[in-house]
């Protein structure tokens, strides 16, 4: 049996889908996100916190925050319009599997680009770089820049990743690395 949960419009001609960014997650367990989804209308301090990555851009885009539920893979977006609660939201069925496909697609190139441009195994990627370059905002608490960092970690390419104020600080297994310098390839036949 197929089943997942809906929202339905009596009625309509054509869905008004609107392009929407993911600016933040807010990751949830089961209860949390039930009753966060049960009280729409509170005030939350996750929201006050985080005004600043819900706004419509000069392009209609909508930046949204995402309440995701950890344990059913469902999430609500919000945009609160600068108030503390969710003063616009769209129920997303499901997304987890989106959101975690698209955060592997980031780390499979941040780290193939690392082992093609490094010359000693260590790496650095600055979050304006990953925005710029991959179209995921990454800040300090967002979400985000955690499930980067997690799926990051499980890598069998990297040895080691340490979080900056500003960047991911990177070592890669030198196996992995197709640019060494000359002095440092002896070194790893040594080390087999």
């Amino acid at each position: 049996m197929l089943t997942t949960k809906a929202i339905f419009e009596r009625k309509i001609s054509a869905f008004d889908a609107q392009v929407c960014v993911i600016n933040g997650i807010e990751v949830m367990d089961e209860n949390e996100f039930e009753e966060f989804s049960n009280n729409l209308l509170d005030d939350r301090t996750f929201i006050a916190d985080r005004k600043e990555e819900m706004y419509i851009d000069s392009t209609r885009q909508i930046h949204g925050l995402l309440a995701l539920n950890i344990d059913s893979g469902d999430g609500i977006l919000i945009d609160s319009q600068g108030y503390d609660y969710p003063r616009y939201v769209a129920f997303m069925p499901n997304i987890k599997p989106y959101i975690d496909k698209q955060i592997s697609i980031v780390a499979e190139q941040i780290i193939k680009e690392s082992a093609e441009n490094t010359s000693n195994g260590s790496w650095a990627i600055y979050f304006d770089e990953i925005e710029e370059s991959h179209g995921l905002v990454v800040k300090e608490n967002n979400g985000i820049g955690t499930l980067l960092l997690d799926e990051l970690t499980s890598r069998d390419e990297i040895a080691e990743i340490e979080v900056l104020d500003d960047c991911f600080d990177m070592t890669i297994y030198l196996d992995y690395c197709s640019n060494l310098d000359e002095e440092i390839k002896p070194s790893q036949n040594m080390n087999m």
